[in-house]
């Protein structure tokens, strides 16, 4: 009898909230938490990178003294002539038969070597290595070779060849890219000065540098 008077009264309460416009919603028990975990594998894969650090440009001065002092040259007398005249016409004439000094070295193969031009530094991949080549480049952007000319700015007749383009930094394993792990290299050739033929300043020659990670 009880369940049947619950039944009316719970017609009896909807019949009413529709009859006023009411939604009517049985009472539910309310659901226990629940939780949901899932697990993503995460990985991070670095390629090979090499930061180069180089100057734009390196503009050279060789001062006199040091042309001289690496070709051994020497313009001071070091010994005594001695010389007999003879009667010229209406004047004497003599030979003192001077001997120029080439010293040395000659000035057409003088080794050039500058040292901290460049640093590198880069990550490898497992056994890999990094690697920095020197070449000349006659412009920017072009190809590069093993020789170049420079001209005199004001004697375009004046010129410096350059020759053998190298550097002592062997290949290496990459230690990081941070600054306190790069490596500093030197860049050295040869120049042919038996050209040059004025106090001048000589360009139209590039330096390539090149660092590749692998």
């Amino acid at each position: 009898m009880s369940i049947t008077k619950t039944l009316r009264a719970s017609a009896l309460a909807a019949s009413l909230a529709i009859a006023l416009g009411m939604a009517f919603t049985p009472t539910a028990a309310v659901a226990a938490g629940a939780t949901a975990t899932g697990y993503t594998n995460f990985t991070i894969a670095l390629q090979p990178t090499v930061i180069l650090d180089y100057y734009k440009e390196i503009d050279l001065t060789i001062p006199a003294s040091a042309l001289m002092g690496l070709t051994g040259a020497s313009p001071n007398a070091s010994t005594k002539q001695s010389i007999t005249a003879s009667a010229g016409g209406t004047g004497l004439t003599t030979n003192a038969a001077l001997s120029t000094s080439t010293g040395s070295t000659g000035f057409s193969a003088i080794n050039l070597d500058i040292t901290n031009a460049y640093s590198v530094r880069s990550i490898d991949t497992s056994g890999g290595s990094t690697t920095v080549s020197v070449a000349f480049a006659n412009k920017l952007g072009g190809g590069t070779h093993s020789t170049a000319t420079l001209t005199g700015q004001t004697n375009g007749s004046a010129t410096i060849a350059l020759s053998n383009p190298a550097t002592a930094l062997a290949a290496f394993t990459g230690t990081g890219l941070s600054a306190a792990s790069a490596k500093y290299g030197d860049v050295s050739m040869t120049l042919n000065l038996s050209n040059a033929l004025s106090a001048d300043t000589y360009t139209g020659a590039y330096i390539v540098i090149s660092a590749t990670s692998t």
